[in-house]
C-alpha cells in the first residue's frame, strides 16, 4: 500500500524523469494501449504513448486535417487517457490526465498524416500515474544504489516479494536443477542444492522464479560467482549467482523494490 507521504516524494524525486514505453515496460505495467487515447473537446483521437513523467508526454497519433483543426480550435488543451489492466476480476484502471499541446512534428514525410506530438500536463497528474512511473523509477534508480542488499527469502519477504515458493529452477547446460532460494537481490542470488558443485564455478545459468502474478517464470540469466559446502550437510551447498545486468526482467526489479521498501534494514552485506 502506497502511502500519501510515499506519494508526495515520488513527485518530489521524479517528477521530471521520463519513463519510456518500451514493449517489456507496457507489458510489466499492463498498459492496454487499444485503450489509450487524446480526448480533444467531444472527440477521441487514438494514440500511441511514446512516453511520460509526471509532468510531460510524448505520443504518435494519425492526425488529419480535421483533426489538427480541432487542436487549433481548442488552443492545444486535450487530455491523454491512461488504462491499465488489473487483476481478472476487477476493471481496469483508467484516468484522464488534462493537458496541453507544447509541440507538434511530423513522424516520416512518407507518412504525412502521421504526428508526433509533445504534451504537457496543466495540472498535477492523478496518483495512480504518480504510483506507477513513481514504482518502476525508484525500482530503476535503487538497483543500481543498493545493488547488493540481501533479502532473505522468508514466508514474510515471499509475500512483499511476490514469490509462491522457495522452489525454483536452475538450468546449466541445458539441464535442469531444482533448487531452494536462501536470498536475493538486485544484482544476484544464493540457492541451495543438493550435491557438490563445485564444478559449477564461472558456468553461466538461468534461474527461473514463480512469481504469483506471471503465468509462466521468471527467467535470470547470470554465472555461477562460487559454491559453499552447508555446515553438518555434505549433501546440500550453497551457490552464489551474479546476474547478467542488462538482461534483468523489470518485473524482478519491481518485486526486490517492493520488498526493500517493506524491510529498511536488509539482510546480509554486500556480496564477495
Amino acid at each position: 500500500m502506497i502511502t500519501s507521504h510515499q506519494l508526495a516524494k515520488y513527485y518530489q524525486k521524479y517528477s521530471g524523469s521520463e519513463v519510456t514505453f518500451t514493449r517489456e515496460v507496457a507489458q510489466t505495467l499492463r498498459l492496454l494501449p487499444r485503450q489509450v487515447f487524446l480526448k480533444c473537446q467531444a472527440e477521441t483521437l487514438p494514440c500511441i504513448i511514446y512516453s511520460s513523467s509526471m509532468r510531460t508526454a510524448k505520443v504518435s497519433a494519425n492526425l488529419r486535417a480535421e483533426a489538427l483543426q480541432l487542436l487549433q480550435q481548442s488552443s492545444g488543451a486535450l487530455a491523454l487517457r491512461f488504462c491499465f489492466a488489473r487483476d481478472a476480476s476487477e476493471a481496469p484502471l483508467a484516468f484522464f490526465v488534462a493537458a496541453r499541446l507544447s509541440g507538434q512534428t511530423v513522424y516520416n514525410k512518407d507518412a504525412p498524416e502521421l504526428y508526433f506530438l509533445s504534451l504537457e500536463y496543466t495540472h498535477r497528474p492523478p496518483d495512480d500515474l504518480i504510483e506507477i512511473l513513481g514504482e518502476l523509477l525508484e525500482a530503476n534508480s535503487n538497483a543500481q544504489k543498493r545493488a547488493e542488499e540481501r533479502i532473505e527469502v522468508s514466508p514474510a519477504s515471499m509475500k512483499h516479494l511476490g514469490l509462491e515458493s522457495r522452489e525454483a529452477a536452475l538450468f546449466v547446460d541445458g539441464v535442469e536443477r531444482r533448487c531452494l532460494l536462501r536470498d536475493l537481490s538486485f544484482s544476484g542470488a544464493k540457492v541451495l542444492v543438493y550435491g557438490e558443485q563445485e564444478a559449477l564455478r564461472d558456468k553461466p545459468v538461468l534461474l527461473a522464479l514463480c512469481l504469483a502474478d506471471q503465468k509462466t517464470p521468471l527467467t535470470l540469466a547470470g554465472r555461477v560467482l562460487r559454491w559453499e559446502s552447508m555446515a553438518n550437510r555434505e549433501d546440500i551447498g550453497a551457490i552464489a549467482i551474479l546476474f547478467e545486468p542488462d538482461g534483468i526482467p523489470m518485473q524482478y526489479k519491481l518485486a526486490i523494490n517492493a520488498s526493500l521498501r517493506q524491510h529498511q534494514h536488509p539482510a546480509g552485506g554486500p556480496r564477495s
